[in-house]
């Protein structure tokens, strides 16, 4: 059992892989090979800007690469879903992360920030936009 500290976030709903791809509808059909289902897609028709696929209980993702302009071409992100994403922010910022990508709704209506953790990498904070 996990303990819960004070002033803590919320608990973690889910958490997910983010592939960085230039060619994500081809990355994405790379791993519907290997059984993966796709499921949200942005946008609906052309070539996407992101893909979320599932097999059983393990989820990933495929996003856009030249979306993120602070880090190398393909790597991987960690995509966490909290209860209010500005909080968070705010609850990590005070806590030395440094925030990467101020929390913004986006057109699939989630809002969505980014920050790092203190080995460097990013992790995308989403929540439903109100």
């Amino acid at each position: 059992m996990s303990a819960v500290h004070p002033g803590a976030p919320a608990p973690v709903r889910r958490a997910f892989p983010v592939l960085r791809a230039r060619r994500v509808g081809a990355t994405a059909a790379f791993y519907e090979r290997l059984g993966f289902q796709a499921g949200h897609r942005h946008p609906a028709k052309g070539e996407p800007d992101f893909v979320a696929l599932r097999r059983d209980e393990t989820e990933l993702a495929v996003s856009r690469d030249d979306r993120a302009a602070d880090r190398p071409a393909g790597g991987v992100d960690l995509f966490v879903f909290v209860d209010a994403v500005d909080a968070v922010v705010d609850a990590l910022r005070a806590a030395g992360a440094p925030v990467v990508q101020e929390p913004e709704n986006t057109p699939w209506g989630e809002r969505v920030a980014y920050v790092r953790d203190p080995a460097g990498n990013r992790v995308g904070l989403g929540s439903p936009a109100a």
